[in-house]
């Protein structure tokens, strides 16, 4: 590739995702009061299958350690996640999905995929991002 081909590539990728975004905040807020940054902390939290360390989540997450940080306190006061103090480590903790949080993720993953099926349907940039051939209905 040239590197006018990577910049358009680039370019293709950024557009795309920005459209997934905007899709995905108004859709998850509306049905499950989360934004993008908290569906895909709980995205990592739910992979994880249990306690993982709060300060590997903004590693893990494509988030800034405070974003992760104030996110997970809205979860912890909502319910959704819990924390204890890590065994190892007195100023970090550890962090989990609460069973109240493990349902609501899974409701909004089934409200993603719905989302990037619409997107993706309606939109030849981002189906060529995610490498989905055209559907015809």
């Amino acid at each position: 590739m040239t590197e006018t081909a990577l910049t358009d590539r680039w370019v293709a990728v950024t557009r795309a995702c920005a459209q997934i975004n905007q899709a995905a905040e108004r859709v998850l807020a509306e049905n499950h009061g989360l934004c993008a940054s908290a569906f895909e902390i709980m995205d990592v939290m739910a992979r994880a299958d249990g306690w993982i360390r709060a300060g590997e989540l903004s590693s893990r997450a494509s988030r800034s350690q405070p974003q992760v940080s104030r996110l997970l306190a809205q979860m912890v006061n909502g319910g959704y996640a819990e924390r204890k103090p890590c065994p190892n480590d007195r100023r970090g903790f550890d962090v989990q999905l609460t069973p109240a949080g493990r349902q609501l993720f899974s409701q909004s993953v089934t409200t993603m995929e719905a989302v990037l099926r619409e997107v993706a349907e309606s939109s030849a940039e981002v189906r060529d991002v995610m490498g989905l051939a055209a559907t015809h209905q």
